[in-house]
């Protein structure tokens, strides 16, 4: 009985693992994840990047729809971006026509400027982009603004005439294609009063704009036009005439921007003071022209793409959270890329290193290889509105 009690013991004994036997697991596991993180992280950003492009699709959809429903007024998909957050697109809808000419100071003189006016269409819900992913529109030579370095001085009509400033030099011009960003939030928002209120020529973005009715989309219209997106700001608000005309407050923005656009009994200053608080100068609106194409890209991919030709471009902006500077940093001139990311080989032809990157045509150095690139493009078709990719490669 002793000993089968002693033998009994034993077998109830746990043997542990030998040191030989907790490497090979160890190695195991590590082989393992190896193979597996690399394949998920590929999963992931494949998922993100699908999740971008289908988002896009919504939003132009939904501006579409929006048209489609309305006897007689345009509606448009315009695009948002505020530092640090993500692409936003708008269904915004057509109120009016204002004749804008009112401009900063010392900015050429215009008479007669006749814009359009769309308002966010509320009854849309807000359609945003994963995080890190971008949209670019593609403009066409010549239809940027501006042939001088100091925008203020530039081409009265002011639509992105930052991305002459942005290379620094001004080897880049209005003559020039581009893919620009939404610069909707890149204004000093430290500012206060009348000067803060008058930021508003900053603000510049791009819209995909489809016929009431019909729904077709309006290739032939590049009109640029004026989207009203009232600020959070408050200190401007205080006096006239944005204390009158308190656009952050109304419940039904579309209606009392056009009932204000429609007014018959303005003379004289109160013609003045619509501009200001409707034109391009305010800070409460976004000056826009209609696109037909499209790049949707990680803008992280983006700035590892550039450090092929500027090795400081190795992570965004910490504020903007992309390749822009921080706008308190920008105040008197606007939108303007990051020139610590431009070290070294210099922030001039910047921004057309970046339009190189998004059709495939980055190299590291003449004759050298591609770098790669991870942006779609995509054309819209007409009556349908859909998208349709592009094979760009050889844009000069």
């Amino acid at each position: 009985m002793k000993s089968n009690t002693s033998a009994n013991r034993m077998l109830c004994v746990k043997r542990g693992f030998t040191i030989t036997e907790l490497l090979v697991v160890i190695v195991i596991f590590v082989l393992v994840v190896g193979v597996s993180v690399p394949s998920f992280k590929g999963m992931l950003e494949s998922s993100e990047q699908t999740l971008a492009e289908n988002q896009l699709r919504v939003g132009l959809s939904s501006a579409r729809d929006a048209a489609v429903q309305s006897p007689s007024s345009d509606a448009a998909a315009v695009f948002f971006f505020q530092p640090n957050g993500r692409i936003s697109i708008v269904t915004c809808v057509s109120v009016g026509f204002l004749i804008d000419d009112e401009v900063p100071a010392g900015q050429i003189a215009r008479t007669d400027v006749k814009r359009e006016v769309f308002v966010p269409l509320p009854t849309t819900s807000l359609i945003q982009l994963p995080k890190n992913y971008s949209v670019r529109a593609y403009t066409p030579s010549s239809t940027v603004s501006g042939s001088n370095n100091d925008p203020l001085v530039g081409d009265a009509n002011g639509w992105y005439e930052s991305i002459q400033l942005m290379n620094g030099s001004g080897s880049s011009s209005s003559a020039t294609a581009h893919w620009v960003f939404p610069e909707t939030h890149f204004f000093d928002q430290s500012q206060t009063g009348s000067t803060l209120a008058g930021l508003g020529w900053q603000r510049q973005s791009f819209m995909v704009r489809f016929k009431n009715g019909t729904g077709e989309l309006d290739s032939a219209n590049r009109s640029l036009a004026i989207v009203i997106d009232p600020i959070s700001a408050q200190s401007f608000r205080v006096n006239p005439p944005f204390s009158t005309h308190r656009l952050d407050q109304k419940s039904d923005l579309a209606a009392a921007v056009r009932q204000y656009l429609e007014a018959t009994n303005l003379t004289g200053s109160d013609l003045a003071d619509r501009i200001k608080v409707l034109g391009d100068v305010s800070i409460d609106s976004v000056l826009v022209r209609p696109v037909t194409e499209l790049a949707v890209y990680d803008e992280r991919k983006l700035i590892a793409g550039l450090a092929a030709v500027y090795p400081a471009c190795d992570a965004p902006n910490r504020v903007t959270g992309t390749v822009y500077a921080d706008p308190a940093t920008t105040a008197t001139t606007g939108p303007k890329l990051d020139e610590n990311l431009f070290a070294g080989p210099g922030i001039g032809g910047a921004s057309a290193a970046i339009d190189r990157w998004i059709e495939g045509r980055l190299s590291r150095g003449a004759g050298a290889e591609l770098v790669e690139s991870d942006a779609r493009i995509f054309t819209l078709q007409r009556y349908l509105g859909q998208l349709q990719e592009l094979q760009i490669k050889s844009r000069s």
